[in-house]
Formats: C-alpha cells, structure tokens, sequence
C-alpha cells in the first residue's frame, strides 16, 4: 500500500489540527477556565463525534480519520470525552442498537462513557467490582459488556469520582455502591465484532498517545530555541540535541505503526486488524514514558513544576499506555494470536 495520506485526508488533517489548536490547552490554568460547553459545541460542528455513523453498513470515516482526528486532540491536551463518544458510538453500531442513540450520540446531545475493568484493560460488566467509567464528563451512561450484550448503566447513583485522577484532561468515576440496573442495547456482539472495535480502541489511544507526544516533544524542541544557559543557546549542546534526536525518532517510529493499524481498522480482517492495533499500542505505550522523561529533562528546573505543561502531557501519555492493556499485555496476546496461547 502506499502510505500517504490522500488528498481529502490532508483536508481533513489540517481542519482536525485549526479545531484542536482552538480548543487545547496551553497551561495547567487552563483546565478550569476553559469554556468546555462551547469547546464541545465546536467538536460536536466539525463532525468528529459521528465519524463512524453508518451509511448503508459503511462506516463514513475510516480507521486513518479516526486516528488523524485523535492525534491531533491529543496534540493539544483537548480536555473533551472525543475518545470515549467515538468509541461508544462503533460500539452501538456494532451491537444494532437504535439508529436514534448514535444520532444523539453524533449530534453531541448524550454522552456515554466506556466501562472498564479496574486494570483499564477491557470493557466491564456493570456488576464486576472495581470496575470504572472512564472519560465520562457530562456522561450519563456508561457502556459496558455483560454476557456477550452491550448494556448501559446510569452513572447517577453508585459511582462516585477519583479524588486525584492521574490524567488531569480526563474524567473517571469509580463504582462505589449498587447501581439502578443495566439495560441491554442491541444485539449480542459477536466476537469477530467485538475484535474490530477493540482493534479502533487500541489504534485511537495509541494515535493519542502519538499526539501527545508529538506536542510535548515540539513543546520541549522549541523552549531548546530560546532557553539561554552559559551564554548559548541550549539548542546548541550536543547532549540537548541527542535527546531531542532520540524522541524524534521514537515518536515518528510509533506514528507509522499506528498509520498502519489504523488502516488496518477496515481492510483487514478482524483478527489481523487486531494484531496491528496491538503492535502500534505495545510500541506506543512502551515510548510514552522515555519520551515524557526526556522532555522533563530538556525543560530543566520549570518542567518539574505543578505551573508549567509539562506533568499534564506526562500524566496523559501514561495513562494512555495503561487503556485497554500497557505494552507487556499487548505483547503477550500477541504472542497468544502468532502462537497459541499456552
């Protein structure tokens, strides 16, 4: 395949790039003061919630719009449930549920949040302990699996939210109590199905974590162009310049793999489009914390601090690395698909 972006793709790259660039974060401060009901109305405009709605059983973006859509998000730090929507959204496509759920959905009028076991690793039952919401602000529901079936569960009542949650651009609410009950949405899943959202899943949240990465890392490149320090610039040490060589390398390493995952997503079949998600996240989630580290050590002293960006792209990348399985559980199901589990 050629491994280009095509003309309508590069559009749509550089409308996803403007959109997050007006409603990211440039600053800790910024999480409380942004306007987030009008930064979700400007998400909600653009279309990115319904990229996967259905016409006639085709999806109308595919997996390569998904990911340059969440890359760009991630870029930015935008503090928007984007990932969550999307992925509640194939999830209700897949299971048949009423047309009229996804509508809502795409239009930005409900919001669901995914349920997730407490290792962050699978979708959860709603009965399972410790399991969570993940990336539910303004979220109602919560989706999650349960005997094959797609339920929702309401998240007014036996859910409470995480006193310091880790990711500081992402909501989580923990089960703490009995809940009002599950209602089952659709259609059983069939495995085959359940593979290919799990392959969208695993290539969304690696092509955050690229984002996320890609922005700290250009962050840190260009404080090198200005940071002074014994009379040069810092940019000019070759030991700066081989760290920031060095994160260039792994971050544009885990871009590709995650282009081809995300192609993968719906020309291949479920299994092997699984199998490249995996190794785009496996390589992703192994990256994310050398990559944060070292532009923590080019910012110095001020990267250290709660004021400066720095910690938020770190606590989201790393985050990110745990969501639906780190690089060590990727590898192992890897292992299992290429040579049976033991």
């Amino acid at each position: 395949m050629l491994a280009l972006f095509n003309e309508e793709q590069q559009m749509f790259e550089s409308t996803a790039n403007r959109l997050a660039q007006s409603i990211g974060i440039n600053n800790p401060h910024d999480l409380k003061t942004r306007n987030r009901k009008s930064d979700w109305q400007m998400l909600t405009e653009v279309g990115l919630l319904g990229l996967r709605m259905r016409d006639n059983g085709v999806p109308l973006a595919s997996g390569v719009e998904v990911m340059i859509a969440a890359k760009a998000l991630g870029e930015t730090l935008v503090p928007q449930p984007f990932t969550s929507a999307l992925l509640a959204s194939e999830l209700l496509a897949l299971a048949d549920a009423p047309g009229e759920l996804i509508e809502e959905l795409a239009a930005g009028e409900a919001r669901y949040a995914l349920l997730l076991d407490r290792t962050l690793e699978r979708l959860a039952s709603p009965d399972e302990k410790g399991c969570v919401a993940w990336d539910c602000e303004g979220a109602e529901y919560a989706l999650g699996l349960a005997d094959g079936h797609l339920v929702r569960v309401s998240l007014q009542s036996g859910f409470t939210a995480a006193h310091e949650p880790a990711d500081l651009t992402r909501s989580i609410l923990h089960r703490s109590g009995e809940h009002s009950g599950a209602e089952v949405l659709g259609q059983p899943l069939h495995p085959n199905a359940l593979d290919r959202w799990y392959a969208l899943a695993l290539t969304t949240v690696a092509a955050d974590i690229v984002g996320v990465l890609n922005g700290a890392q250009t962050g840190a490149v260009a404080y090198t162009k200005e940071r002074v320090q014994y009379g040069m610039l810092i940019g000019s040490f070759q030991a700066i310049q081989h760290l920031c060589a060095e994160m260039l390398v792994q971050v544009q390493a885990a871009h590709s793999m995650t282009c081809y995952a995300a192609w993968a997503v719906d020309q291949l079949s479920p299994e092997e489009a699984l199998v490249a998600a995996r190794t785009a996240k496996a390589y992703a989630a192994s990256v994310a914390l050398p990559v944060t580290e070292t532009v923590m050590q080019v910012y110095g002293g001020i990267g250290q601090t709660w004021e400066h960006i720095a910690h938020v792209f770190t606590r989201r990348a790393l985050l990110d690395s745990r969501l639906f399985g780190d690089e060590s559980f990727q590898l192992k199901q890897i292992a299992n698909a290429r040579l049976g589990a033991c």
